[in-house]
């Protein structure tokens, strides 16, 4: 994850490929810590969801792997 940065694996389709419907976004940072998990999940994956709107054709994620979700 870095702000204002989206990108997208290498052996996936770009992010901005309108032929497929399917937006996913993984949101996790290399090494989990669950006493931040919190703060990881509220405002900054906010704003990295809006920076890989941009990046993908203005279309929203259809889902979100966050690390901790049930914290």
């Amino acid at each position: 994850m870095k702000d204002g940065s989206c990108s997208s694996r290498s052996e996936s389709s770009s992010l901005d490929t309108m032929s497929r419907s399917l937006v996913f976004q993984n949101y996790f940072e290399t090494s989990p810590n669950s006493t931040q998990a919190c703060a990881d999940n509220s405002s900054p994956l906010i704003e990295m969801m809006r920076t890989c709107h941009e990046a993908a054709g203005k279309r929203w994620p259809n889902f979100i792997a966050v690390d901790f979700y049930q914290v």
